[in-house]
């Protein structure tokens, strides 16, 4: 209630500094919708147009996004949409000795990797956090970090999906604190 009262009382003390902080941020949330929008739509051209008549099958990476396109039949095509944490990779693997066959495309979204990282979490306050990302499995991750108060074991999730930052993740962790007391926290982190 304290923090309405003081923005409240801002609008009304200074409406120019308010109206500008206010179209600042419209300014910054319709950049956030172009942006988002111009992506989905290269995506989506990148699903919809078709394929060269000698071609049996592409692929394009976009982003996070790995589209595989191919020829089923004379006249379907076929696509399929991958996600690519930024630990994975993309292999095309091609048959030597099948050269009729497509490459076969491999997209590497689940294993181990070492990566160190940090960000904030909150646990009764906010406290600063280095961790270790050891393993994942598309948008999630084993963490193992350290704050102030605790260290533990998390989990993350990437929100590069619906959010507008790259190589961002929620994350939750847990374990005992300085003092042996079990501790909890929830925040943010991104890869160093």
């Amino acid at each position: 209630m304290t923090l309405l009262t003081k923005i409240f009382g801002f609008i009304i003390r200074r409406p120019q500094e308010a109206a500008i902080i206010l179209l600042a941020l419209m300014l910054a949330v319709m950049y956030w919708q172009l942006r988002h929008e111009t992506g989905r739509a290269e995506q989506l051209t990148a699903k919809i147009e078709g394929l060269p008549p000698d071609t049996k099958q592409t692929v394009t990476i976009y982003r996070e996004h790995v589209v595989t396109k191919w020829r089923d039949g004379p006249t379907k095509i076929e696509y399929r949409d991958r996600y690519l944490p930024p630990e994975g990779h993309v292999e095309v693997v091609s048959k030597v000795d099948q050269p009729e066959k497509p490459p076969e495309v491999v997209v590497k979204d689940r294993g181990f990797t070492r990566r160190l990282g940090g960000g904030i979490v909150y646990s009764r306050k906010l406290l600063a956090l280095v961790d270790f990302k050891w393993a994942y499995l598309g948008r999630y991750s084993l963490t193992a970090g350290i704050t102030p108060q605790f260290g533990g074991i998390g989990i993350s999730r990437h929100v590069d999906d619906f959010t507008p930052f790259q190589n961002l993740e929620v994350q939750c962790i847990a374990g005992l604190g300085w003092g042996a007391k079990f501790s909890f926290g929830i925040g943010l982190r991104t890869n160093f």
